[in-house]
């Protein structure tokens, strides 16, 4: 195994897995499961790996977004206190933060994600769809108005439902706590639109893509040198909130139409390593077409090692060791969960008549992996109890270091 010295005594090559929600727990669950030393980074009270027993320590660190050159001078003091290691940013904002300062960071560590050229084709929504449109990638029609003008002069050609996204989703989410909204008129349009615009967050009007929320289709994939080494795919079943929002349960099962497709944008883009790409399967044609790319670990995480592809292990070994990786068999039907949103969609949707009396239960009774609860692991899940049912968050459990 590589070893860094500190002090005179050999150790295993660190990862700093920054950010502590569930796409950052599931890694720090694989790399700690394999005996990684794993050093959770966090910037709020509310991000559950700092409970994690497979965290060796947790580090606290300022904003990324917010105070971005601080964050990344923590990340160079990582270095000197746990030695180099491998830096995994789990968050858009954490890799937009690493990504803009990468020649920086890789003089101390190996960083797992893009350079800052490579990263805006993802986390700007506006290149991706560019990009998309010259590699012959389906995708919805999007525009991007950049005054109140501009929107005006496109609302006579706009066909209505349609979608206000923004170009960087996490600014968006923090300050509306949603992905996107739907918008079924030109009031309702002029709405959505400005009062991004009035925070200075760039938005694009994209034409909605009709069809059930089990439509949507995630491919992740890992690149080595412009060649996709390995691959899965997944089904969404319930969103939150629903039709537009945040998967909630997913499930594995081979979707050969988006493979093509995936690896297509990835190659366009010059994406390496992990990737995730999220289609939509249009009920007018039957065809999936591109909702976005993330060049980092997704929300539904977990699913992959259950299923026996464990991207943060096989990112691991490449990056650190040189192990190049091999792609072998998964397991379909598998379930992932999210065990704070999924029942309370589901209750709704069997209130609502959206669902047969416990349809939807396939979940909860076959095999599966939650997005935070793991009996081995509980600290993370009993933390998030306590956050829910009260304002404290739960004091970090003994040993974990935080400084």
């Amino acid at each position: 195994m590589s070893t860094h010295h500190t002090g005179g005594v050999a150790a295993a090559v660190p990862a700093y897995v920054l950010g502590g929600y569930e796409a950052g727990l599931a890694v720090v669950g694989s790399l700690g499961r394999a005996g990684v030393p794993v050093v959770s980074v966090v910037s709020s009270p509310r991000e559950s790996t700092r409970h994690s027993r497979y965290a060796t320590t947790c580090v606290t660190v300022p904003d990324p977004a917010d105070r971005t050159t601080e964050y990344v001078e923590a990340l160079l003091r990582l270095a000197d206190t746990h030695g180099p290691g491998l830096v995994v940013p789990t968050t858009d904002e954490g890799l937009e933060a690493v990504a803009a300062h990468r020649d920086v960071l890789a003089a101390r560590h190996t960083v797992a994600c893009a350079d800052d050229v490579v990263a805006q084709r993802f986390l700007d929504k506006r290149i991706t769809s560019e990009i998309a449109d010259r590699a012959g990638v389906e995708a919805p029609r999007t525009v991007s108005p950049g005054s109140p003008d501009e929107l005006e002069a496109l609302v006579d050609r706009l066909r209505f439902p349609c979608l206000v996204k923004p170009a960087e989703s996490y600014r968006y989410n923090r300050a509306f706590g949603v992905k996107m909204k739907r918008v079924h008129t030109t009031g309702e349009l002029r709405a959505a639109w400005g009062e991004a615009h009035a925070l200075g967050i760039v938005t694009m009007v994209q034409e909605l893509i009709p069809g059930p929320e089990t439509g949507g289709v995630n491919y992740n994939a890992y690149v080595v040198d412009g060649e996709v080494r390995v691959e899965m795919t997944s089904r969404k079943l319930r969103l939150s909130p629903p039709d537009f929002g945040y998967p909630c349960a997913v499930v594995s099962g081979r979707v050969p139409e988006v493979v093509e497709p995936g690896r297509a944008i990835l190659a366009a883009m010059g994406v390496e390593g992990f990737a995730n790409v999220e289609f939509k399967q249009d009920e007018r044609d039957g065809r999936y077409k591109l909702m976005e790319v993330n060049g980092r670990p997704n929300m539904s995480g977990r699913l992959a090692p259950r299923c026996g592809v464990d991207f943060p292990l096989l990112t691991y070994r490449h990056l650190v060791h040189g192990e190049l990786p091999v792609a072998t068999p998964w397991r379909e039907g598998v379930h992932w969960v999210n065990e704070f949103k999924d029942p309370s969609i589901l209750l709704g949707r069997w209130r609502g008549g959206r669902l047969p009396w416990l349809g939807g239960t396939r979940p909860y009774l076959s095999s599966r992996v939650f997005a935070t609860f793991d009996a081995r692991d509980p600290g993370p899940f009993v933390a998030r109890t306590r956050q829910r049912l009260g304002p404290d968050p739960l004091p970090v459990r003994a040993g974990a270091g935080v400084r």
